[in-house]
């Protein structure tokens, strides 16, 4: 019958890791992680905790998390993108008690299957969540508007859009001794042990002058127009 899951797989160039997360259609939560390049080497995976009548979404919350989590650890490569795919690998079944010595054991030929069938290109998790929801039958969460003018922003706007309207923050990662970290609330630079938080201004001023750099750049790279 084959299995559905939705998942991706992040990397961390800085640290020579990776990480590789899927949600099945019975909420079971499987990762793996490893050296860059490395095979898969799945964890003891995330059962729902039973009974529980909504275990897929509770899970999926779970999984962004985790996603958010990875970014801010500064796996920001995305080797596989987020996607919704049909295995033809069968899940372990699941049982009644979840839990002790009933608890799903790790399932490599689920997480190998994925990544061999997941497709190439860029996604969004929530874009791959809503179709994994959909392909099992469950009523998608509701998408959270665009602000206005908004809807033709690039993919990676939309994304860091999305992760500030789950509650999750935008984070420059760990690599460097100067860095940021942008909530709902407002926008910090990190320089070491210290920080200080923007106003309005101060971050609107920042972003024109990076806008600006980042044409430049373009400009006056080989090819640039």
């Amino acid at each position: 019958m084959g299995t559905m899951v939705v998942g991706f797989r992040l990397g961390s160039d800085g640290q020579g890791r990776q990480a590789t997360l899927l949600l099945t259609q019975s909420g079971v939560l499987h990762q793996s992680t490893g050296p860059l390049g490395a095979a898969p080497r799945p964890a003891k995976p995330h059962a729902p905790i039973a009974p529980d009548p909504h275990p897929v979404p509770r899970q999926a919350a779970e999984l962004r998390k985790v996603y958010a989590a990875l970014i801010g650890r500064g796996f920001s490569r995305e080797l596989i993108a987020p996607a919704c795919v049909c295995l033809d690998t069968d899940e372990h079944p699941l049982h009644d008690k979840p839990y002790g010595p009933h608890a799903p054991r790790p399932h490599p030929e689920l997480i190998a299957d994925f990544i061999g069938a997941a497709p190439a290109g860029p996604g969004l998790l929530e874009d791959a969540l809503t179709a994994f929801y959909t392909a099992i039958g469950l009523t998608p969460r509701p998408r959270t508007p665009y602000p206005p003018g908004t809807g033709r922003v690039p993919p990676r706007v939309r994304k860091a859009l999305h992760t500030l309207a789950d509650g999750q923050p935008l984070t420059s990662g760990p690599r460097r001794g100067v860095g940021w970290t942008i909530t709902a609330a407002g926008v910090r630079l990190h320089v070491g042990t210290t920080s200080q938080t923007l106003d309005p201004r101060e971050a609107a001023d920042l972003q024109a002058a990076l806008t600006a750099w980042l044409y430049h750049q373009q400009r006056t790279e080989p090819g640039g127009t």
